[in-house]
């Protein structure tokens, strides 16, 4: 009111409704400001907080690496420390814990003992041996002395003859404690055939047998000097533990081995629960040395084992981790079934000698086996759910040479003790390094050179994941084997020395790995654009609520996907293969991570964005990954074949010209000349690609080609004059030019064929390439005849119509060679414009 009565005196005639409207204007403007103000504040905020949290992963990440660090700088100053005697500090007031330093162990490899000459007397006649080899002596000895013992020896060492030959040299009979029937099966073939007594009860044990082998148990004369029995039989089985009880109180019961020990820790690949019952061994008998037996155990799992074990104060043997005769090496399969390439390996490579072919289920070693056997390969399926009476008949045909290869889950193996097999191939993945270690370690166990080759398939990774699911730590061990198959610039075993805290320097290897063999094999690639480009479409898919699988994201991303994503994502130029060695690179290091989905028959593995997914939101961030290049030196007869044609086929489409002017022949020779410089150019960019065996040379004539219903009358008159008819000479040199061409393809692809080859595990993708590289460039010189001719002919010629309309739409190939394209095409798109005006 005092507003209005104001805007009267000064002679404003105003309504009270105008008023209130002008302050309610007034107000809302107000209101705005503050909105937009709250706006500002909030989008401030938001990106504070995201930085603060790019911030937060990446102090993670060094916290991480720093942990990591250190713990493998702890263990390296715990191996240097046990391999130098240190001396009491002078100023320590209690003695030292007692541990078994470097002069125990040189005072137990002496062959001093009271039963020394005995254990020699039996190595010669028994075993046929004539020397121990490292540790052998020594962990015999401490057995012999009553000594608990831990022993971790490579596969193929001698580990049974550790507690077999004290065995022998002793009174009583000795338990041994193993996993598998036909670990005990394949150690009995063997003691009865150099005349050793020993028995086994299992579950596929007679009642006779059983009741005679628990009567042997107390006969104070010994009717056999080792008994196997599964660690179920232990923990089930009453009457047996009633007469180790009796054997224990007679002194009948010389000591205990348990075999593949590491079983018995959950942080071991091959946990067994049974193994957790075996406590009660050395709690019933604390008297009886025991001697505990793996390959593959780690610092922590041999911890956990003695707490399970109770075993006090257990000595530790462990044998460097090196097999230097094994050639360890990683294929990509070409496609999911590598079996094709598996039976041309056995056939070109391994014929007439033994090996194991090892697969991820029951299913696969059968089918597997059938496609073996149906390419004249001699093999036959091993797997738990077979009768023991078939498992029993292919262990031995395969041990008496009668099959070639036996095509097994994991259940055929441990203890395996084969001498002669010359290769150990993984058709899938193991699911852990411990497990590959072992199962490729039954190669070469006759200090001959064998190979073991994994074959690394993409969504073999996805099936072995919702396997281990259920386990403590079975996926990030599933992680460390899948790094062990990526890595492309490390020593193969320095891989392994890592995992099993051992030191190791690369130039031991001796080339016995294919990263050492072929080099740098590798390139260093920037993948972050690619990294955002996947991570945006696993982040859009979660924003509609749904869920990809890895190879879902791989169709997606290399646009065979649903036509719905193919609108909204950035398809890659990648190939396939490159494509899933990101995933997976993204996975293992936490831009990715598992996210699985139960359904009562099966378990499904989805991708989901990991903890470092927000990091490529910051322009800062990068990401950097090696990766094996995709042509190697050598590769296959038909790769080299195919190269060659694509190669032509990129001159070809280079060199044609659909020209509906008239052009003089100064300017064909010039065309000619540009054409001639552009092949020159591909070539050059497809060297990078291709590292031939071989070079060739191939002649190219360039000519244009013209439509005929642009020839003139006059043109036409010109073919039969004089002038044309001499020119016939020049036409016949091109004829021989042709005819020159061919016959150094011919004898180009004959020096292909008879140079010497390897097969390259990446041949598939070299090709694919090409491919890739032959449709762009049609594509591209087609878009610039049509740019040419359309755009140039227009009425503003010019750099800048050239460049707003012809070039905006163009699209480069991610590679060096972006400049040198750009100017070629540039170039004659230049020259073909001053041409026409």
């Amino acid at each position: 009111m005092v507003i209005i009565k104001i805007l009267h005196e000064n002679g404003w005639q105003v309504s009270l409704p105008s008023v209130l409207m002008v302050i309610l204007i007034c107000d809302l403007e107000e209101l705005h400001k503050m909105a937009n103000n709250l706006d500002d504040s909030q989008a401030e905020l938001d990106s504070v907080e995201a930085e603060l949290e790019m911030v937060e992963l990446q102090i993670s990440e060094l916290l991480e690496k720093q942990t990591k660090l250190n713990s493998r700088k702890n263990k390296l100053l715990q191996n240097l420390e046990g391999a130098c005697s240190s001396a009491q500090s002078s100023g320590s007031s209690k003695p030292p814990k007692p541990s078994f330093s470097k002069q125990d162990l040189e005072h137990y490899e002496e062959s001093d003992f009271s039963w020394s000459k005995e254990v020699q007397a039996k190595l010669c006649s028994v075993f046929q041996l004539s020397n121990f080899r490292p540790l052998q002596r020594a962990a015999i000895n401490l057995s012999m002395s009553g000594k608990d013992l831990f022993l971790v020896m490579p596969t193929g060492r001698g580990k049974s003859l550790c507690y077999q030959l004290p065995a022998l040299c002793s009174k009583g009979f000795t338990l041994v404690i193993a996993p598998l029937v036909s670990l005990m099966e394949d150690q009995l073939m063997y003691l009865k055939s150099v005349d050793v007594p020993a028995v086994t009860l299992n579950a596929s044990s007679t009642k006779e047998d059983s009741k005679r082998v628990l009567a042997g148990m107390i006969d104070k004369n010994s009717p056999f000097k080792l008994l196997y029995v599964t660690p179920e039989k232990i923990a089930k089985s009453k009457l047996l533990m009633s007469k180790l009880d009796k054997a224990y109180n007679m002194g009948l019961l010389a000591r205990i081995a348990v075999d593949e020990v590491h079983c018995c820790s959950q942080w071991g690949h091959d946990f067994r629960p049974d193994y957790k019952l075996l406590g009660i061994l050395k709690r019933q008998f604390p008297k009886v040395p025991l001697v505990g037996l793996t390959a593959t155990a780690t610092s922590n799992v041999l911890k956990d084992c003695q707490k399970i074990l109770c075993v006090q104060e257990p000595i530790t043997l462990t044998a460097p981790f090196n097999r230097p005769n094994l050639y360890y090496e990683v294929r990509f399969k070409d496609n999911e079934d590598c079996t094709d390439q598996i039976a041309q390996l056995i056939r070109e490579r391994y014929k007439n000698q033994s090996g194991i072919v090892y697969v991820f289920s029951q299913k696969d070693a059968a089918a597997v086996a059938t496609d073996l056997q149906k390419k004249n390969i001699l093999a036959q399926p091993y797997h738990a759910n077979m009768e023991p009476s078939d498992k029993s008949l292919v262990h031995q045909r395969w041990s008496s040479k009668k099959i070639q290869v036996v095509v097994a889950t994991v259940a055929f193996g441990m203890g395996i003790d084969k001498a002669d097999v010359r290769f150990v191939i993984h058709h899938t993945i193991s699911k852990s390094i411990e497990n590959y270690y072992q199962e490729s370690g039954r190669a070469g166990r006759d200090d001959g050179s064998a190979d073991c080759i994994v074959f690394f398939g993409f969504a073999d990774i996805f099936r072995i994941s919702t396997m281990v699911v259920m386990e403590n730590t079975g996926q990030q061990k599933l992680q460390n084997m899948v790094a062990y198959c990526q890595n492309v610039d490390r020593c193969r075993r320095a891989m392994m020395a890592i995992h099993f805290d051992e030191v190791w320097n690369d130039d031991e290897c001796n080339q016995m790995c294919d990263v050492c063999r072929h080099g740098n094999d590798y390139i260093t690639m920037d993948i972050t654009k690619h990294a955002r480009d996947v991570v945006t479409i696993v982040e859009m898919a979660s924003s509609m609520d749904e869920k990809l699988t890895p190879l879902k994201v791989c169709d997606a991303w290399l646009g065979k996907g649903p036509a719905k994503h193919r609108k909204t994502i950035t398809v890659t130029s990648l190939s396939r293969l490159e494509v899933e060695s990101v995933i997976i690179y993204l996975l293992l290091h936490g831009y990715f991570s598992e996210d699985f989905s139960f359904t009562p028959y099966t378990t499904h593995f989805y991708l989901k964005l990991g903890r470092k997914a927000a990091l490529l939101k910051n322009d800062n961030h990068s990401i950097t990954m090696k990766m094996k290049r995709r042509v190697m030196s050598h590769a296959t007869d038909e790769t080299q074949e195919q190269l060659e044609t694509a190669l032509i086929v990129v001159s070809n489409v280079a060199i044609q010209r659909h020209n509906k002017t008239k052009i003089h022949k100064n300017h064909q020779n010039m065309e000619k000349r540009l054409a001639q410089n552009h092949i020159e150019s591909l070539a050059l960019e497809a060297s990078e690609y291709i590292k031939p065996t071989s070079v060739f040379e191939v002649n190219v004539e360039v000519n244009l080609v013209e439509e005929q219903n642009c020839e003139s009358e006059e043109e036409k008159g010109l073919k039969n004059s004089p002038e044309q008819q001499s020119s016939s000479p020049k036409r016949r040199q091109k004829q021989q030019n042709t005819q020159n061409c061919a016959a150094n393809a011919d004898q180009a692809k004959a020096d292909l064929v008879s140079a010497p080859s390897e097969l390259s595990i990446i041949s598939a993708a070299a090709v694919e390439e090409l491919h890739h590289l032959h449709s762009y460039y049609s594509k591209q010189l087609r878009r610039i005849n049509y740019i040419s001719h359309e755009h140039l002919q227009s009425s503003q010629p010019g750099m800048l119509r050239c460049m707003r309309e012809p070039f905006k739409s163009l699209s480069f190939p991610s590679k060096t060679t972006i400049a040198r394209g750009a100017r070629n095409l540039w170039t004659r798109v230049s020259i073909r414009r001053k041409l026409i005006q």
